[in-house]
């Protein structure tokens, strides 16, 4: 049939035959393959209206968005249960844990919840100054010289509280060293990812928190 306003031959456009699946088919651009993503190109430009043609660059960029979705779903998805078998692993492991006695880490000396501390040197120092503070004023005061590795903390004559702890030489500060309390793990436990220990004082702390494990010096 001819066309009066264009004088040209209409398109005799047939929809496609249906397809007859299974109950259980699931269709997903992302499942093509190239071979039937170009048997749907040709196809589309086949029955397409010459006078609309349709940009065909849309629906690759739409294939190609779908399929980024379904590529960082599938890595999210891994890492995931990676995360997850790692924990599981982690968890495993950690029952050795159990019984044991660590020097764990601590921004504060706390005579509340009791315990002995320890100031862990990177060096060996002589004459060093030792200031327990609370706020600006200093509780105790004393001398000490440190070997490397674990010094342990008078801390009898403390009133109950929490405190800092400071380190000068000669008028200026120490660095290199860290303060930390021992204590024996009861329990373990994975929280948000992260190795947890319940303590026998009855602390709870991270296993990232151990800054000495072993040795005679404990």
């Amino acid at each position: 049939m001819i066309d009066k306003e264009y004088g040209v031959k209409n398109y005799e456009v047939k929809p496609p035959e249906p397809k007859v699946v299974g109950a259980d088919y699931v269709q997903s651009v992302d499942t093509l393959s190239a071979q039937d993503f170009m048997q749907i190109y040709l196809e589309t430009l086949r029955y397409q209206d010459p006078f609309k043609q349709t940009d065909i660059s849309k629906s690759i960029d739409d294939m190609v968005k779908l399929n980024q979705i379904r590529y960082f779903s599938e890595v999210t998805s891994f890492m995931d249960g990676l995360k997850s078998w790692m924990n599981q692993m982690t968890f495993i492991n950690s029952l050795n844990f159990i019984g044991r006695e660590f020097v764990f880490k601590s921004d504060l000396l706390d005579t509340v919840k009791g315990g002995q501390y320890y100031i862990l040197s990177s060096e060996e120092l002589s004459d060093v100054k030792v200031q327990v503070l609370d706020g600006e004023e200093v509780v105790k005061e004393m001398n000490m010289n440190l070997s490397r590795g674990l010094n342990p903390l008078d801390i009898s004559d403390l009133p109950t509280g929490q405190f800092t702890v400071k380190l000068t030489k000669q008028d200026t500060e120490v660095v290199g060293w860290q303060l930390g309390f021992i204590d024996k793990v009861s329990a373990v436990g994975i929280m948000e990812g992260e190795l947890m220990f319940d303590l026998e004082s009855g602390r709870q702390s991270s296993a990232s928190n151990i800054i000495y494990a072993g040795g005679k010096q404990l």
